[in-house]
C-alpha cells in the first residue's frame, strides 16, 4: 500500500519542529531543557491525540501499595480519578488510570540507564481489573502499564534501537533525529522510520488509549479496603 503523502509531510513538519526545540535547548542546563519534555507534550501529544485524554507528570501507585517513583508523562485514561496537591502539581495516580507512560529523554543513548530505571520501578505496579465488558481494539489491557521510550536524539541504526527493545525494558522506542521507531509484539511489532517514524508511536498509543472498558468500575474500592476481607457499602452503586 503506497504512503499517504499528506499524512507524511504533516508528520515531517511536526518532527522538525520538536528538533528545532531540541537544538534551541540544546546549550542550555538539564533543568532548563525540562522543557524538551513539555514541548513533546504540547506540539505532539496534545495536539495528536484526542481531547479527552491528559497529560502530566508523577508517581503511580497500585492497590498493593508499591510505589513507581518519578514518571515523565503519563497518558491518562478519563474515566478514573487521580490525586494532585494542587491543579499544576504533579499527580499520585492509580494504576489502572495509566494508559501508557513515555520517557522523554534528550539523548537516549546516553541516558538509557534512566529509562531502565524507570522500567524496573513501574513493573512493580500490578493493574487489577474487575471482570466486564471491553470495548474498542479487540486488545485486553495488560496488567502492566506500557512504557514508551522517547529520545530527541540517540541510536542511528534500527538494528540497535531493536536491540535495546529487545531487553523488554519498554514496548515502544522512538528517535526523533534519527526517525526510527519499533515497537514489540503486543503491538503488532511496528517498525517505522522517516517521516512516519512519529505514526508508529501514535498508533501504539492510539491502540492503549482505545481499549474503552469497564472494568475500572470497583477498582477504586479496593485502594481504601482495610484488609483483604474488608467490604465497603456504596449504597447500592
Amino acid at each position: 500500500m503506497a504512503v499517504n503523502q499528506q499524512i507524511a509531510n504533516r508528520l515531517a513538519g511536526i518532527r522538525k519542529i520538536l528538533m528545532g526545540a531540541h537544538q534551541a535547548g540544546s546549550a542550555m542546563s538539564d533543568a532548563s531543557r525540562g522543557s524538551e519534555r513539555a514541548t513533546f507534550v504540547n506540539r505532539f501529544l496534545r495536539e495528536v491525540l484526542t481531547p479527552q485524554f491528559r497529560f502530566g507528570e508523577g508517581d503511580a501507585t497500585d492497590v498493593a501499595g508499591n510505589l513507581s517513583g518519578q514518571l515523565d508523562v503519563v497518558v491518562e485514561y478519563p474515566w478514573v480519578p487521580s490525586l494532585p496537591i494542587d491543579g499544576s502539581s504533579p499527580r499520585l495516580y492509580l494504576a489502572e488510570g495509566i494508559a501508557a507512560v513515555i520517557e522523554v529523554k534528550s539523548d537516549l543513548a546516553k541516558q538509557w540507564d534512566q529509562v531502565k530505571k524507570t522500567s524496573d520501578q513501574l513493573k512493580k505496579l500490578e493493574r487489577r481489573y474487575d471482570s466486564g465488558v471491553i470495548f474498542g481494539g479487540g486488545m485486553e489491557p495488560p496488567n502492566r502499564i506500557p512504557l514508551f521510550a522517547v529520545g530527541y536524539t540517540g541510536w542511528q541504526t534500527m538494528e540497535t534501537v531493536r536491540e535495546k527493545l529487545d531487553e523488554g525494558s519498554v514496548e515502544g522506542i522512538l528517535v526523533i533525529d534519527s526517525a526510527l521507531f519499533a515497537s514489540v509484539p503486543l503491538f503488532q511489532e511496528i517498525t517505522e522510520s522517516g517521516d512516519l517514524s512519529l505514526w508508529g508511536l501514535i498508533a501504539c498509543l492510539h491502540q492503549v488509549t482505545n481499549v474503552i472498558s469497564c472494568l475500572t468500575k470497583n477498582v477504586l474500592f479496593k485502594y481504601c479496603e482495610d484488609g483483604p476481607d474488608a467490604a465497603i457499602d456504596c449504597g447500592g452503586i
